[in-house]
């Protein structure tokens, strides 16, 4: 009987032992005995204990990215700035679609300052031309899809996983690590690639030319899952997983805008609304002498 009570002492100090060894009792040694009261187990056991009133921390990275994002876009007096650059009033809920605002020239203009030593297989004009001449047979904007190829190639600088060769003007298939992504015979094709993998985001039908985006497919299932984007600002986070890409490409855009070669633009705007006033004159003279000879009938 003392031996028993012995072992029974020895047992209990174990348990006591292994318990002071943790720290809050997070892991403890879970002790079993058959029926001679002798230990045939000592399995380990996790137990949580919950934690009160901590809070949980923000890793410091993503504090610093996010302090970084706040210092990259400003909000003063009711416009948006990124970087320094006015953005346009309501870029938010600027449309994929419509026409070019910019003109090639401008688009020339910001390419050659911004990069004079451009790493192209075609010269600025022919790229210029291919973009405005695609993006505008399905609709897009030319401006805002050159603007988004300047930020995706760092105004065709490359530098990264894509090589300048590759005739891929927006990043088509990379995923970091070396991966190269697309790769295209002609800058036509490059460029055509470029506006249909647009398409895939933004609309059900399908491109009018024969698809060369190897990742149409991929994307437009997706989107038709999820809901399709119509707007630069709904690229945010689809297209790209940064959450101030439409911002990039709007500071691009407006910069594009500030370069001389944009007075024939406004030149035509002018000469179609005088266009428009004539035409709405002749209406109301129309209908004015229209009106006269009804009187005239009346009377008689």
């Amino acid at each position: 009987m003392k031996y028993k009570g012995y072992k029974s002492i020895m047992a209990v100090g174990v348990v006591l032992s292994l318990l002071a060894g943790v720290s809050g009792a997070e892991a403890a040694k879970v002790i079993k005995y058959n029926s001679k009261n002798t230990v045939v187990s000592t399995a380990p056991r996790i137990i949580k204990i919950a934690q009160q009133g901590k809070k949980k921390s923000t890793p410091k990275s993503n504090q610093q990215a996010t302090a970084k994002q706040s210092n990259m876009l400003v909000e003063k007096d009711g416009k948006s700035y990124f970087l320094g650059t006015e953005l346009p009033e309501n870029y938010k809920s600027i449309s994929i679609f419509g026409e070019a605002e910019a003109t090639k020239k401008q688009a020339v203009a910001l390419i050659k300052q911004n990069n004079p030593k451009v790493r192209l297989v075609c010269s600025v004009e022919e790229l210029v031309d291919l973009y405005w001449q695609e993006a505008e047979r399905e609709g897009i904007r030319p401006d805002l899809a050159l603007s988004q190829s300047l930020v995706e190639t760092g105004t065709y600088a490359y530098g990264g996983d894509v090589h300048h060769n590759q005739n891929n003007f927006c990043g088509l298939g990379t995923t970091g690590g070396g991966v190269k992504g697309a790769s295209f015979k002609t800058p036509e094709l490059g460029v055509r690639a470029h506006v249909q993998h647009l398409l895939a985001y933004t609309q059900k039908k399908r491109p009018q030319t024969k698809i060369v985006d190897p990742r149409y497919e991929l994307a437009h299932n997706i989107r038709m899952e999820r809901g399709m984007v119509d707007t630069w600002y709904g690229l945010n986070g689809t297209w790209a997983m940064g959450s101030l890409y439409c911002e990039k490409i709007m500071a691009t855009y407006q910069k594009m805008l500030s370069m001389p070669g944009g007075q024939e633009k406004k030149d035509k705007r002018d000469k179609d609304k005088d266009k428009n006033k004539k035409k709405d004159k002749k209406k109301k003279q129309k209908s004015m002498r229209e009106r006269v000879d009804e009187l005239i009938k009346e009377q008689e």
